[in-house]
């Protein structure tokens, strides 16, 4: 743990903790907490811990198998850790029930991702993989829907029939969804566009999709809503 002087009071008893475990406390300047953190924007405490483990494809099938509704988001080339995280934090606040990023890029998370995620990193599940193998054919099996994120040759998704149980696919920002990705889906939904910018940052595209495509079910009450704790 690196901490900045003035913060010691602040994170009294997490230092208190680490030390009598005899975990390294280090009470250090500014540019230490940079170096080691990555970032300027550290806030004047880091943590340097273990990666986070991450779940293989046929996890998020076993885990989703017994569900009468929910989301899977499937990322695919989306390689910037900030939109990785910025979409994991939404996906959370949307009761995404899992993500699975195909890069051939990245092989875990960043603490860069998982800063910006908010904690919604350490509460989903989440898989990292180079290829789908039989992924989409065994979440079809079991009565999934695949709606592709795209604006080629797709409807409104202010008129898209949403499944009760969706596979959602977005592709990285330029190059989009490849075509193995499209050629999965059994809808493509586009976001309409009223203004001169022709597209959206990935991760508020996911806001704008995950917003209506979980309109109803929230509306008619199949999503329990998870009370945020009191502090």
């Amino acid at each position: 743990m690196f901490v900045l002087p003035e913060h010691q009071e602040r994170f009294k008893s997490i230092l208190d903790w680490a030390s009598k475990r005899g975990l390294f406390v280090g009470v250090v300047e500014a540019a230490e907490i940079s170096r080691v953190a990555g970032t300027e924007h550290h806030e004047g405490v880091c943590f340097e811990a273990k990666p986070l483990p991450c779940v293989q494809l046929g996890d998020i099938v076993r885990i989703v198998s017994d569900l009468q509704r929910g989301v899977v988001m499937v990322l695919d080339g989306v390689d910037n850790p900030h939109n990785v995280g910025a979409i994991l934090r939404t996906a959370s606040f949307f009761g995404v029930s899992a993500v699975v990023i195909r890069s051939q890029v990245i092989s875990t998370l960043s603490g860069a991702a998982c800063r910006v995620a908010e904690g919604a990193a350490e509460q989903m599940p989440i898989c990292i993989a180079r290829d789908y193998g039989n992924f989409f054919a065994a979440l079809k099996a079991r009565g999934f829907g695949v709606v592709a994120t795209t604006p080629h040759e797709a409807r409104s998704l202010y008129s898209i029939k949403w499944p009760e149980k969706l596979v959602l696919m977005f592709g990285a920002e330029g190059s989009g969804l490849t075509s193995e990705g499209l050629a999965i889906a059994d809808q493509r939904a586009a976001i309409p566009r009223v203004g001169s910018i022709e597209s959206l940052n990935v991760s508020a595209a996911v806001s704008s999709v995950l917003t209506e495509a979980r309109r109803e079910a929230i509306i008619r009450g199949h999503v329990r809503r998870v009370q945020a704790p009191t502090r």
